[in-house]
This record gives structure tokens, C-alpha cells and sequence, in this order.
């Protein structure tokens, strides 16, 4: 299944679908890029769409469909916090809401291949090699510095 059909099969996400990038949020555009922007299938801005459905939830932020040199798609989940010592555990209660909102509400984007990616957004405070980030790792959670160049 495509992502864009997987989104559109999801309750609550029907209408939620944007072509390329477009769900980003203005600040958060300077953060997701890609050499081949054709790869980028679409978008979903989790967080603002579930806002008032699931008010206080940690909600991740978004979702990015990506074709793969092999033609099939994968999801990008992306997250974009503070990235210290101190928000790690805020990223991980994130994630692990994600995983749990896409076995039990979004079963279509659930069977899809994916990666979970954490993008700082100011300044970062997690020195490569150390047990955060090895925390990280652990989770199956790529931690890209201030900025992911999808490829």
C-alpha cells in the first residue's frame, strides 16, 4: 500500500494528506529537506491533525512518504524537539505513543516499512557515543543533529 492511501484509510486522517513537504510547519520546513524532492511522496502533520482528538497525548509530529531506489515507499516519522539529555525520555514517551497509536489505530501505516528520526530543533546536547544516544539507538530512534537530507 502507498502512503498516501494508507493516511487516507486512517480515521482521523482522511483529509490530512499533503503532497511533498507541505504538512510541515513554516519553522519546521529549514529542518526536512532533499537533494531529489520527487522521491518525497507526501506528508502528514500528525501532531496538528490528532490536536483535538487527543489533546493530551504526546503526539510525534509528522509523517513523510519516501520512495526507495527499489520503487517501494517507506514512512518517515519525524520528530522535531530540543535535543539535550533532559528531553530524552520526552522523545521516547513520544515514540513509544506512535508506535502504540499505529498498531492500534492506523493498522494500514503500521504494515509499512518505516524509520523513526528525532530532529533537533536548537541547539544539541548529545555527544555521539554516549549512553543517551546508545538509548536511543536501543529504540530503533535515529538522531539527525539539526537537520535531515532525505535522499
Amino acid at each position: 500500500m502507498r502512503f498516501r492511501q494508507a493516511v487516507k484509510k486512517t480515521k482521523g486522517l482522511e483529509h490530512a494528506y499533503r503532497p511533498g513537504l507541505q504538512a510541515l510547519r513554516r519553522g519546521d520546513h529549514s529542518r526536512v529537506s532533499s537533494r531529489n524532492p520527487r522521491i518525497i511522496t507526501g506528508s502528514v502533520d500528525l501532531d496538528n491533525v490528532l490536536a483535538t482528538t487527543l489533546p493530551n497525548d504526546p503526539r510525534w509530529d509528522y509523517g513523510v512518504g519516501v520512495v526507495s531506489q527499489a520503487r517501494s515507499e517507506t514512512v518517515i516519522w519525524i520528530e522535531i524537539h530540543p535535543a539535550s539529555s533532559h528531553h530524552i525520555d520526552d522523545v521516547l514517551r513520544k515514540l513509544d505513543w506512535l508506535k502504540n497509536w499505529l498498531w492500534t489505530r492506523a493498522p494500514q501505516l503500521d504494515e509499512m516499512t518505516r524509520e523513526f528520526v528525532w530532529v533537533a530543533s536548537g541547539q544539541v546536547d548529545l555527544p555521539p557515543g554516549s549512553q543517551q544516544r546508545r538509548k536511543l539507538a536501543d529504540k530503533r530512534l535515529r538522531f539527525e543533529g539539526r537537520r535531515l537530507q532525505i535522499s
